[in-house]
């Protein structure tokens, strides 16, 4: 994986935020050095060792992109409640002063169902919600434009991961 990929992604989700651009960096530049420094957090996800040093770097740009409020994983078998309040309180969803509405949601849905009507909602706004892929049954989520979508998605095939519509 390309280095500069993986940035771009982060700058294009953080809106060029500096923290995390500059924590990016070092994930980038030493995946094996960043792991050592956050061992735990790659402990919780069943990540013993820095072997691939790619895997290292994409849940590190996740991690990072979460503690700084840029997406939000949630399980795929989250609850309308939880995932209203962790969607709506993300920084982009504020930048592209996107509307979001519990009463839109259907308290028996789910996070695909939830996400569609969102993306209906917002479609003259030309947004939508989307997804890292992690190779889990979570969902790490983000609000962005279609174009930056197409973007995100771009740079993704040049990985081994995705960033896809929910």
């Amino acid at each position: 994986m390309e280095r500069e990929t993986l940035i771009e992604i982060g700058r294009i989700i953080s809106d060029g935020d500096e923290a995390v651009l500059e924590e990016l960096t070092a994930c980038a530049a030493d995946p094996a050095a960043y792991f050592a420094a956050h061992e735990e957090q790659y402990r919780e996800r069943a990540i013993d060792s820095p072997e691939e040093p790619d895997l290292i770097r994409w849940i590190g740009m996740v991690d990072i992109l979460a503690a700084r409020n840029f997406v939000c994983e949630r399980d795929w078998k989250d609850e309308k409640e939880d995932f209203f309040c962790f969607f709506s309180n993300l920084a982009g969803i504020r930048r592209l002063q996107l509307e979001m509405d519990p009463d839109w949601l259907d308290e028996d849905g789910d996070i695909e169902q939830w996400c569609g009507i969102l993306d209906e909602k917002w479609s003259a706004r030309q947004c939508c919600a989307a997804a890292i892929g992690i190779d889990s049954d979570s969902f790490v989520l983000f609000p962005c434009t279609l174009a930056q979508l197409e973007r995100l998605r771009g740079l993704a095939e040049t990985t081994d991961y995705s960033i896809e519509k929910v």
